[in-house]
Parts: C-alpha cells; structure tokens; sequence
C-alpha cells in the first residue's frame, strides 16, 4: 500500500507539473525573486567616486612609453614632436576647460556621453562591427540540454533576476580584493547601516569596491532605433512580454502577470513549445524583417520609416519594449566555426534582431549564447545576467524534458504579423544579399590549450592575463615580423558611470620578451623578461581600471577642442597618431567558468578579433579576422605554438 500511495502522489505532482529529477519546488517569493540581498542593489550607487581625470603630463608620458613599443623610430620622433607640442600649447588650456565640464555634471562621467555619442552615430551595421556574443557553458546534466527546456529555464532565471532588480533586492555589484576575508555578512551589515552617502567608505574600508550599476537599467526592455544621423535608446519598462524568433516569424511571449509577477514555467514552457511548432514564414526568407537590422544605421532608418508608413508601428513597437529577444535557431552543430559565424554574423540575419538590448540564442542542440548591442553598457550587466542565471537555472530546473506539456496556445502568446509590401520584400532581400556579402570575407578559428591553466600560471608568480597577451604578441610577431598597437578592453565601472579604458597590451616590456624567445633565448634571463612583462601588464591593469590610461583622456581633450568649435591639434591629425589608432590586434577577456567563449570581429580590416578566456581547466580563444587580410587560423595554431614556447622557458628548472 505504501508503493500504492507513493504511485497517487506522484501522479498527483505529475499533473501538477512537478514531476522529474531535480526539478524545482520553489513557490511564493522563493519562485518571484532570483535572491534577496540584504544590501539594496543600488545602496553604493549614490557614493561612488567619480573617474578621475588624468594630469596631462602623465598622459603624454604613458602615450610615449606605448608608442615606443610599436612605431618606427621615425613615426615615434614625429608623435614625440608633437604631442610635447601639444602639452605646452592647446593642452593646459583644454585640460582647464576638461575639468570645469566635468565639475559641471557630477552625475556622470567625463567619458560617459561622448561614448554613447560615438557608438550611436556610427553608421556601420552593428551586427559584427559592434555587437559582440558570450556563450553559456552547457548545463552539467544533459537531461537539461534541449532547446525547449533550456530556453524556458534560462528565461524563468531573466524573470527572477529582473523581479529583483526592479525591486531592488538584487546584490549591489561589488568587487571583492580578498572575499574570502570581505564576502560575509560582517561586510553586509556594516554597509546596509551606512547611510547611501557613505556607504562606499564602508565597503572600501574591507578593501571591497562597489561597481556602477547605471547600466543595469538599459539590461531589459530596451532597443537601439536607427535614425538619420544618430540612433537613438528606447526603453519601455512597462511591457511584461519578451519576443521569441522562429524562422524568421516574431512571438510575443507573456512572463510577467499583470502585476508584475513571474508568471508559472509550465506556462512559459507551453508557449515556447507552441512557437517552435509553428512553420516558416508563408512568403519566405522575403519576409524576414530581423534581417533588416543588420543594414547600415541610415538605411534601415529609411527601411523602418517604410515598415512605420506602411503601417507596421505597434509590431515594431512590440520588439523594441520587449524585456529581451529570444532567438530560437534550427542549427545542431558541434563546428566551432560554424556555430561563431551563426552567433556573430547570425546567416542572413532573418532569425535575429541586433538593436534589442540582448539577444538569447538557443540552438538545436540547447547551446546557449547572448549577443548584446553594445551602446548601452560594456557587458558588466550583461555577464552578471549569464552568471546568476547560469547558477540559477543549473540549480533550480524550472522545467525538465520530460514534462507532459498541456498542448496549448494559451493567452500568454501571440504572433507579431507586419505587412510588406513588394517594395519593403526587396529591401529584405538587399539586406539579406549585401549582409552576406559583406561578411563572406570573415574567418573565424578557435584554439583551446591545456597545456596550462589559471592556477598553474600563477603558480609561476605570473599573471595569467599578461601570459596570454605576450603569447598574443609573440604569435604575431612569428607571422609577420613586427609589433602592432593591441588594444585590451578595461573596465571603469570602479567610478559612477564610467565605461571602458583601453589598456595597451604591447609594451616595451613584451616586445624584448618576444624578440628574445624569438633568437632561441630559453635560461633564466628569458624567464625574469617575461616576470617583467607580467609586473609592467599589471600595473597598466591597475591604472586603466583605476582611470589612468590615456586613451579616454586624450578623446575627452579633442571632443572638449570640437565642442568649443577649434580644430584639434595637429598631433591628432598625425600619420603616427593616426597608426596609434589602428588596432591590429583588438583583445578582451572574460574569464569565468559560465562561459565557453565569447567573440567579436576585427576593428580593423586588417586586424584580428581575439576573445580569450583563462579558466580553470583550459586557455581559450576565439580569433575572427578578414580572409583577404589575415589567417584565422593560422594565428590560433600560432598562439597554440606561443603557449607552448612559454611553458617549456616557465618550467624548465634553473
């Protein structure tokens, strides 16, 4: 009777939607809510120092110490000539007016506007050029993996997290020097009693520093509109729905109540599993209207004035409020460079919609992948997104493969139509062509190495970020002989509004490392150059993180020579200047355990795109470059052989 009674419970939970291993029994604000920090999220927010502005002198020094890494000794005389010309003449003065503009809006960042200035009126397509995507490690059990359960699990966790965030009950964004010493509920108490105008002091205090969190307002509901000129932010925090993609068909897809409450994962379940019943567009790829966002920004303004006209505004209207896109993929493929190509340049675009504030692209086979618009915020927000939810989801399976779903359209999807007229299907069509064209000469490798890890790099007292940069810099150098400006993505979000510094990863430091393993040289010479080259990274981490890269301030000093209507300085104008800009080799890491890799294009046509992650159990990377140009794969064999340069020196005993 015991096995009888058992046998009614579960058919009892069956039908309730709770059966299967490992699935969740969360209710009430255990469902609602991701977590309940006893910090409010933005309790740091209105206490964050505000990113310095470098002393002039010091720019031009760091610029100097970066030029002689990677110009010819006649480039390097012109730069110094002019750019000492520079610091005595329009510089002191602009740096004055640098400064009274930043005292003048305190709200904000020197570099903040500017920034949002530039991305949003480049006039490139934004899909490839900008965009970048991460992709999610895959959910340690397999019974989790296909595309319905993983879609439905990922979007419940964006609910929770979203529900916390609104409430502000998400953790403030805190980075932890020692966390093991600061990570506790000492730290938490001791904060939450500050008033939110000290509140940094206490933090800091256990050597822990609160990150901006302005960006996380632009995570969900927003959408990048092309305009003439300048695009510009939408965000409509009201609307509950997100849009699921199918072959190219739009879905509106309900997961919040009217309330605002996280609606049931049976249900969310159920409305996916009815989208991906649906069949292709009646017309055909013609009628794929995502495809239109991967034109250049002037003319999908007059594609999407069209479709307005054309009397298409509320589904357009659909798409840009919605929390977020779900882009479900018919691909199953386990080629890398097949799967970079669907994640970066997304085919012919008909299944994708890059100006949403994130795109979630879950494939055939359950993979995982966010490919974000990149004005609105730098990727902070966006890799706390795929970390809390990939924790999430792993942990509470919201829905499993072998629920019995209730085969029902409910009320909670509808299909956004649009009408087309023939003119508006070969706009389509055109966008589709010239998409495809225009990046037919793409290339993409990948290189996995496991010959080191994180901890064993460190264990030879180096850091294992500027082991990967002089790796990159010496696989360069073995392909072309010379040293090109490398540019690494750095963080500001240590300072209110602050956005990225550029750390310039080729140094003097890594081109004598590189010309000296180059020659053959092996002994312990070899190794206390490449210490150096870790020691000089770091330090250029640390004052890129901390404001003091150059970059950024040289920018605030031409657009602060613009706004006031003067020409620049010659030195901008520069030829070495110019080459200074040139990033041949763009790089940005995220090393985390929730990612398998993330990736980006070139910069430059004759550049490569390095996304790199160090983890515990491998060195990866993602390398995209153009064919006509550069070999993809051919560096990522480079680096492979770089790496294993690098081990042989850092192992070989004295």
């Amino acid at each position: 009777s015991m096995h009888r009674s058992r046998r009614a419970v579960l058919s009892i939970r069956r039908r309730l939607g709770e059966q299967g291993r490992g699935k969740h029994n969360l209710t009430g604000d255990d469902y609602q809510f991701i977590h309940k920090s006893s910090i409010p999220s933005y309790h740091f927010q209105k206490s964050l120092r505000r990113l310095p502005i470098p002393k002039l002198t010091d720019t031009c020094t760091r610029y100097l110490a970066s030029a002689k890494a990677v110009l010819s000794p006649t480039h390097y005389a012109q730069t110094e000539k002019l750019l000492r010309d520079f610091e005595k003449t329009d510089g002191p003065g602009l740096q004055a007016e640098l400064l009274a503009y930043d005292r003048a809006h305190k709200d904000s960042s020197y570099v903040s506007e500017p920034w949002f200035d530039m991305y949003l009126r480049a006039r490139v397509p934004i899909a490839v050029n900008y965009n970048p995507f991460m992709m999610y490690a895959p959910d340690p059990d397999p019974k989790f993996m296909d595309q319905l359960t993983r879609a439905t699990n990922l979007v419940i966790s964006y609910a929770r997290f979203k529900r916390a965030l609104d409430t502000n009950v998400l953790g403030p964004e805190v980075f932890h020097l020692n966390p093991a010493k600061s990570d506790n509920k000492t730290f938490r108490t001791v904060c939450r009693n500050l008033p939110e105008s000290l509140s940094w002091f206490g933090a800091v205090a256990f050597k822990a520093f609160p990150l901006d969190m302005s960006q996380y307002k632009s995570l969900f509901n927003g959408s990048r509109i092309p305009k003439k000129g300048k695009d510009v932010l939408y965000n409509d925090a009201s609307q509950k729905h997100f849009v699921a993609m199918r072959k190219g068909r739009f879905y509106a897809v309900r997961l919040f109540d009217d309330k605002g409450a996280v609606l049931p994962a049976e249900e969310v379940q159920a409305s996916l599993a009815w989208v991906l019943k649906q069949g292709d567009l009646p017309g055909g790829a013609s009628e794929a209207v995502g495809s239109l966002t991967s034109m250049e920004r002037d003319e999908w303004a007059s594609a999407r004035e069209q479709l307005e006209s054309e009397g298409n505004g509320m589904s357009l209207k659909k798409i840009d409020g919605a929390l977020f896109t779900l882009c479900l993929d018919d691909l199953a493929t386990e080629d890398h460079k097949r799967l970079v190509q669907s994640l970066l340049i997304g085919d012919d675009a008909g299944n994708r919609w890059f100006d949403k504030c994130f795109q979630l692209i879950v494939d055939g086979n359950g993979q995982a992948t966010l490919n974000f618009e990149h004005s609105w915020g730098d990727g902070v927000a966006v890799l706390r997104l795929m970390e809390e939810s990939f924790k999430d989801s792993n942990k509470n399976h919201f829905v499993s493969s072998d629920d019995k779903i209730e085969d029902m359209k409910g009320g909670s999807v509808e299909e956004i139509q649009f009408k087309l007229s023939d003119s508006l299907k070969q706009t389509i069509q055109g966008a589709q062509k010239k998409h495809i064209a225009a990046n037919s000469d793409l290339d993409f490798a990948t290189m996995q190495y496991t010959g080191m890890t994180r901890d064993s790099i460190k264990k030879f007292k180096m850091s294992p970020d500027s082991l990967m940069q002089l790796a990159l810099q010496m696989s360069f150098h073995s392909l072309y002989k010379e040293f090109v400006p490398t540019y690494e993505s750095c963080s500001t979000a240590a300072f209110l509004k602050g956005r990225t510094e550029c750390m310039r990863s080729a140094t003097s430091a890594t081109r004598a490392a590189t010309e000296a393993i180059a020659k053959g040289a092996k002994g312990a010479d070899t190794k206390a150059l490449i210490s150096a080259c870790s020691a000089v990274h770091s330090n250029l981490v640390k004052e890129a993180s901390m404001g003091q890269g150059f970059d950024r301030h040289l920018l605030g000093l031409r657009i602060t020579a613009e706004r006031a209507g003067r020409a620049p300085h010659d030195f901008y104008a520069s030829e070495a200047h110019t080459r200074m800009g040139h990033f041949t080799l763009s790089t940005s890491t995220l090393s985390t355990e929730t990612l398998v890799f993330g990736g980006f294009g070139p910069v430059v046509p004759d550049g490569f795109g390095v996304g790199y992650n160090v983890i515990g159990s491998m060195l990866g990377a993602v390398i995209t470059s153009n064919k006509s140009h550069r070999d993809a794969r051919q560096f990522g064999d480079a680096l492979h052989k770089s790496l294993d340069e690098l081990k042989s020196i850092l192992e070989k005993k004295d």
